[in-house]
Parts: C-alpha cells; structure tokens; sequence
C-alpha cells in the first residue's frame, strides 16, 4: 500500500519483487533452494537495513573488492598518466647527485605531509618522473589525481568549446581547479598567448587561495614565469621550491657507464 506520499515504502518494494528481509535486516530470496555465491545477499549486492535513519539500502561486505577495483580503475583513467610511465614510480626513482633535496620533497607530497610543491631545473633531470611518481602514489592511498602536460591541458580546455567535445569548457576547468591532487607538468612549454596565461593564473590562483595540492615541473626560472603564477608559488606557506642542478640523466648515466667500463680493463 502506497503511503501518504503517494511512494511505497522500500521494504513493501522489494516484498513485491520477491524478496524479503530477515530479522537482521538482510535480504533474502524466497528461492530458498537456489546457490549463490554470497549467503548474505544473495549476489544482489545490497543489504536492506532498518535503524534509526529508518529502511535503508547498504552494499554488502561481499563486493568490497569489486567496487574497490573498479574505483581504483575510474582514478587511474581520470589520472589521465601518459602511456609507457609505468615503471615512472617513487620507489624506482634513481636518487643521483644534486635531486636528494627535489626526492626528499616529493615524498612528502606523496605522503600528504606538503601541499605544493615546484620542482625547476634543466630537461631530464628528473621532473617529470617525480611528478608522475607523486600522481601514482595519491592512486595507490586512493585519492583522485589529475596529471596534465601544460600545453596538451590548454589545448583540452580549448576543445571544451566545441559541441562535440566529452566535457564542456566550465566541467573541465572545474575538475582541474577541483581535483584533489593536480600536477602541471612542463610550465612554461605552452604557447604564450592571452587566452592561455589568463587560464593559467586562474588554475594556480584557484589551488592557492583554497591550499589545494599542487605539484610544479618547469625548465623556466622564476623569472622567465608569469609573475602571478611565480609569486603564488614562491608565497605559498604550505609548499617548497627546490632548483635542480643535477646535471641530466642520460649524460649521467653514459658517465657511469664509463667509468664502469674502465674499471672493468
């Protein structure tokens, strides 16, 4: 029987689709005979409960790990990562001379001990590996994160204005301005024109004034970078900057190499 509002109580439902709940609470099916894989609910997947709140539905114990998995799926995919990144993790990072100090900071972020966080030095030194090592590790404490090439973000945002982008202009920016981690990788690369510096400063004015994490990776000097964005990143109390001056990795690497190569004659 319908009630004064005209809507059926959930239990009266789901009494009239051939279920009923038990004394504790859980649905049953009146298929008493029937296997299945969960005794608790049936493989429905949700528990009806009454309490205080009144009769209620609650996911059941026994698709924990499914709705885990699939979460941890959606995040990855939203990452948006760049493809062939995936041994670019903190733990295989290669600490060499002069990136202890940009190491040390990005494990603090990770960590969620520091908010933001500009890591400035020449190409391959290192940045974009802690960057994307940091996002990695915010999907594995299963916290959204967001990694975007800066001039590969823009030109995202410039697609929202067209009818048949996926995500309109205003949903884009919000979840850039939004996400709980965002890590903006290559400042300084994009085309410098208006349109793009004026989105720039609002994102980076955004994270500051709400003390959103955020991760910074430019081969620019604070300088050579939009003076509101600099002064934002060098104000913040909640963040570092650190200058890497190690010298690049494949030059390193050929180094060692040699030296290798002479201990071995």
């Amino acid at each position: 029987m319908a009630n004064e509002t005209g809507f059926q109580a959930l239990g009266q439902v789901l009494a009239g689709a051939g279920f009923q709940r038990t004394q504790s609470g859980k649905i049953a099916s009146e298929a008493r005979s029937a296997e299945y894989k969960c005794n608790v609910c049936h493989d429905l997947g949700w528990l009806s409960v009454d309490d205080a709140d009144g009769n209620h539905l609650e996911r059941c114990e026994c698709m924990k790990e499914e709705d885990e998995a699939r979460r941890r799926a959606l995040f990855l995919r939203l990452c948006r990562l760049p493809l062939g990144t995936e041994d670019r993790t903190l733990e295989k990072f290669q600490v060499r001379p002069g990136l202890e100090k940009a190491y040390n900071a990005a494990r603090e972020v990770a960590e969620g001990k520091l908010r933001w966080l500009t890591l400035m030095g020449g190409v391959d030194a290192g940045k974009s590996h802690l960057g994307v090592g940091i996002a990695r590790k915010w999907l594995e404490r299963d916290r959204p994160a967001r990694y975007a090439a800066v001039p590969e973000f823009l030109d995202e945002l410039r697609k929202g204005y067209r009818p048949d982008a996926g995500m309109s202009y205003d949903e884009e920016f919000y979840f850039y301005k939004n996400v709980d981690l965002l890590v903006l990788d290559d400042l300084g690369m994009e085309s410098s024109t208006p349109w793009a510096q004026e989105k720039l400063d609002m994102l980076v004015n955004f994270r500051y004034e709400n003390a959103l994490p955020l991760v910074v990776t430019t081969n620019l000097t604070m300088e050579q970078i939009s003076p509101r964005i600099s002064s934002r990143l060098q104000r913040a109390t909640f963040g570092k900057v650190v200058v890497i001056k190690a010298p690049e990795y494949r030059l390193w690497r050929a180094k060692r190499e040699s030296k290798s190569e002479e201990i071995r004659i």
